[in-house]
């Protein structure tokens, strides 16, 4: 347990290797609410995007973690592009959608299904640092599809 000027900590931060994160999300309250309830969450949350583009620009000047991403955007790339292009450069990716796609596993880590409570989302980040950090099979969420595939050691 951790002390803080005489007051007991019962849940202390654990280290995380997906600290990070990019928003890419075309609704504006949604994209408010989620980067609210990340950064209560403990995740630095580098930028907040409502395009492809902007999300690709912001993926090549800065490091990021994870992205989690809404598949309908504004602008002109879909968000499996960006999806595609975050895998490639090794960004773990979480889909936060209405209705999980049919080819989400090859574009994302997992997939968490809108609406979808702020300790959801959380959980759901949570799972996939479980997944894309330590390779192993993550706990259930509620809402959460995991498309988890175990590397070889």
């Amino acid at each position: 347990m951790a002390m803080l000027k005489g007051v007991i900590m019962l849940f202390a931060h654990r280290p995380s290797c997906i600290k990070r994160l990019l928003i890419i999300e075309d609704d504006p309250l949604t994209a408010f609410d989620n980067e609210h309830t990340l950064k209560l969450g403990g995740y630095d949350i580098v930028a907040t995007v409502d395009s492809g583009e902007a999300a690709v620009a912001i993926m090549a000047a800065e490091p990021i973690d994870a992205i989690v991403l809404d598949l309908g955007l504004a602008g002109h790339m879909t968000g499996r592009e960006v999806a595609r292009l975050a895998r490639d450069r090794g960004i773990a990716v979480l889909l936060v959608t209405g209705q999980c796609p049919e080819d989400g596993a090859d574009i994302a880590v997992a997939c968490l299904g809108k609406p979808h409570s702020a300790s959801a989302l959380v959980a759901a980040l949570r799972a996939v640092e479980t997944m894309a950090c330590k390779n192993q099979a993550p706990r259930k969420v509620s809402g959460l599809t995991t498309f988890w595939r175990p590397e070889a050691a």
